[in-house]
């Protein structure tokens, strides 16, 4: 009212009615524009966040895709490489060459495989698409790092550039043994050292040569065999008595005292209206938890891990790199566990022998023995090891990381005790040598109503101090420790033996 006041005196026509009437007219409105602004801000965000994105998505396209792309068999830049780089070589680990690059009679070049079938799925081919390491490494084959000079010169005279040369962890001695063991069965077999992740061999069959892949192209496609499928990291198989590694570590898991485990075996059991038997009808007659895993008797596992916990079973398989795509050199599938704390009961009987849905791939059993080998951790698995310039320069080297913490060091020793077990005095047996010490799992697995098995065998040689773990796969093999036990003894022994007849 003092305002008003002052007004009146100022004024004294005014009237209070009139003047209230001005003094609380409200103000003109400021919200629309307050609104604008804050849209434009926000717009301006979404502008910078974006820019950033793009600017975050080249950097790692740059450093991390880059070559990914460029060595896609469908990128046709690619031919360009080729046009000015002669493709460098692919070179195993004892300096054998696995691949090159040779001029043929009329002065062509044409790719050189030395070893024929022995190599074919993890060195692959270069026509017809890449696979193998020649498609994963085509990007390095054809780069040159040749010296400035010899480029230069190289561009006068109109000459090729020497591609770089792709050093491998493969040993050629292991690959022979393996190759051969496995002989004119279809399977897989593969080779790791556990400390390192190394992949010192892979065999693969049925086979081709890569020599004549571009003659023999519409054969290899037709072939109801999948002859161009690499057994080892595509091939899905059901792991059988394998599965039981893990079968046995989650029930460890969930009992303190597995120690007491006791099972009368009499050959078969109903469980959950499931009728399983063990192998041939075996009756094993009483047994613990390490002579079931050394007798691989199924109906005492079907006892004692048809009842565990499924969500802490699938997180164990999972941690063992079950639906999981595995980080190596080469294409692979992930390995399939299907089981969740809704699957029914009445699965679970065969699902812990390995059967059911259950699939895994031979570079994948592998894997699971290596962390048992290496008290639990897994390595990333490799096959490159380092890239040289046509100088014998170093470029890039692969070095061993550690991929996943499976186990603990405890859940190891314990398993690794037990498998030793399998060797001393169960399925196993064909491996017992005073060279070297082995600890191991056989697996039969069946694939077909028919009841008709395949065979595994995976296992680790020098049990305190593991140097190998070998992994095999048979198809249509039977018992694993009639089938593939015994090739697996054949690149435990090239080995330690030490082979030069390459």
């Amino acid at each position: 009212m003092a305002f008003w006041k002052k007004k009146q005196k100022d004024n004294p026509q005014i009237e209070e009615e009139q003047f209230l009437q001005y003094e609380e007219r409200p103000e003109r409105p400021r919200k629309k524009r307050k609104k604008a602004n804050r849209q434009i801000l926000q717009i301006t965000y979404i502008f910078v966040m974006l820019f950033l994105a793009l600017i975050g998505y080249m950097v790692k396209f740059i450093i991390v895709d880059s070559s990914g792309v460029i060595a896609n068999s469908h990128n046709k830049r690619q031919s360009a490489f080729a046009e000015k780089v002669v493709r460098g070589r692919i070179i195993s680990s004892n300096d054998k060459v696995l691949a090159q690059t040779v001029l043929d009679s009329s002065g062509n070049e044409q790719r050189d495989y030395p070893y024929g079938k022995m190599f074919a799925h993890v060195v692959g081919f270069d026509k017809n698409g890449r696979s193998g390491l020649e498609g994963s490494y085509n990007y390095q084959l054809l780069t040159s790092n040749a010296n400035l000079f010899m480029q230069v010169v190289n561009l006068i005279k109109g000459d090729k550039n020497n591609g770089d040369d792709l050093y491998t962890t493969l040993d050629t001695r292991l690959q022979k043994a393996a190759y051969e063991a496995l002989g004119d069965q279809d399977g897989a077999v593969i080779a790791i050292d556990p400390s390192t992740g190394k992949v010192l061999a892979m065999v693969s069959k049925p086979d081709f040569d890569p020599n004549y892949i571009e003659s023999e192209w519409s054969r290899l496609n037709a072939s109801s065999d999948s002859v161009l499928i690499n057994r080892a990291t595509q091939g899905l198989y059901p792991p059988g008595s394998t599965f039981k590694m893990i079968t046995a570590l989650e029930y460890i898991r969930e009992n303190k005292n597995y120690d007491d485990f006791s099972y009368q075996c009499t050959s078969s059991i109903i469980k959950n209206s499931n009728k399983i038997s063990c192998y041939h009808g075996t009756a094993h007659g009483t047994v613990n938890l390490k002579q079931a895993i050394a007798k691989s008797c199924n109906t005492a596992f079907v006892e004692l891990g048809s009842d565990l916990n499924k969500g802490n079973l699938k997180e164990l398989a999972e941690d063992l790199l079950f639906n999981k795509k595995i980080p190596i050199d080469v294409s692979n599938k992930k390995s399939s566990f299907k089981v969740t704390k809704k699957t029914d009961k009445s699965l679970m009987p065969q699902i812990v022998i390995g059967q059911g849905d259950t699939l895994i791939t031979p570079l994948n059993n592998a894997l699971i023995m290596c962390a048992i080998a290496n008290k639990g951790v897994i390595m990333k698995p490799y096959l490159a090891d380092h890239i040289e310039n046509y100088n014998g320069g170093t470029i890039k080297e692969y070095k061993s990381t550690e991929y996943a913490e499976a186990l603990s060091s405890d859940e190891a020793d314990t398993m690794k005790e037990m498998l030793t077990a399998v060797i001393s005095d169960g399925t196993g047996s064909v491996l017992k040598t005073s060279q070297y010490t082995v600890a191991g799992k056989t697996g039969s697995a069946e694939y077909n109503s028919n009841k008709d098995s395949h065979a595994w065998f995976v296992g680790m040689s020098n049990v305190d101090d593991p140097d190998l773990v070998v992994s095999v796969l048979v198809e249509d093999g039977g018992s694993g420790g009639q089938s593939a036990a015994p090739i697996a003894k054949r690149v435990f022994d090239s080995y330690y033996n030490n082979e030069l007849n390459q």
